[in-house]
């Protein structure tokens, strides 16, 4: 059995033409690239999952969801994590 090659990119970019998919997308989109940043923060200052647990009271388990992004946290979670990085979030306009 042959399978088809798709671009996922081709389909998003369809499926964005859509303003209700679009908002749901871009709010993800956001939230992913925090998370990103979050753990390129924490490799970047050579902090171990499991330091950081103990930095902030977060289990090492529920980090390395976040981190695989099977999990968006909350936004207390989120401060607690930037808190115990070092790191304060800033508001800026787009």
């Amino acid at each position: 059995m042959a399978f088809e090659k798709i671009n996922i990119e081709e389909i998003v970019a369809e499926k964005r033409k859509d303003p209700a998919f679009d908002k749901e997308y871009r709010k993800i989109e956001q939230e992913y690239r925090l998370i990103d940043r979050i753990v390129d923060e924490r490799k970047k200052r050579e902090i171990t999952q499991e330091k950081l647990a103990a930095l902030t009271g977060i289990s090492q388990q529920a980090i390395s969801r976040l981190e695989r992004e099977k999990h968006i946290p909350k936004l207390d979670t989120l401060m607690r994590l930037l808190d115990g990085l070092g790191l304060e979030l800033t508001i800026v306009a787009k």
